[in-house]
């Protein structure tokens, strides 16, 4: 619905981000712009925690624990900056890894749990037809966004 109502207001100059088409003399678009930063940036922090308290378990614990937290934290960061980096199609494997694991994770895996658990895959009413109907979409969404992602990858190679 998104990429339809961008269309629809800005047309065939539409960009694949729809914050690079807000104007940017606006105040109203640079709280947006901004906003939209706060959600990467917490989502990584969330990601990163586990990674950095199992790696915090490795070292002794005679060592200062905030100290070595400290340091752990700022090596995988600068790790991973440095990985983005160093890959020159980092953004292309990052749509290849989200088209295909962040749908699956976020709405395939979770219509076939609730199906399984709730048995509801043994009657067809309404709610299996909205059920499939969503595993459908996100089946289109799976394919042609690991399609993309890969011609971008190897167009880019």
């Amino acid at each position: 619905s998104m990429a339809v109502f961008g269309y629809l207001m800005f047309g065939s100059t539409v960009q694949s981000q729809i914050t690079l088409n807000l104007p940017t003399q606006n105040i109203s678009s640079k709280v947006a712009i901004f906003t939209t930063l706060v959600n990467p940036i917490s989502k990584y922090a969330l990601m990163v925690t586990p990674i950095v308290n199992a790696a915090k378990k490795k070292f002794p614990s005679h060592y200062n624990k905030r100290f070595i937290g400290l340091l752990v934290s700022t090596t995988l960061v600068f790790s991973t900056v440095i990985v983005a980096l160093a890959i020159p199609f980092f953004g292309y494997l990052m749509s290849l890894v989200g088209a295909f694991l962040s749908v699956t994770g976020s709405i395939v895996f979770p219509c076939f749990c609730y199906l399984k658990l709730s048995g509801t895959y043994r009657r067809f009413g309404c709610e299996v037809l909205i059920i499939g109907c969503i595993l459908l979409l996100s089946a289109a969404v799976i394919v042609f966004g690991t399609y993309t992602a890969l011609v971008e990858i190897i167009g880019s190679l």
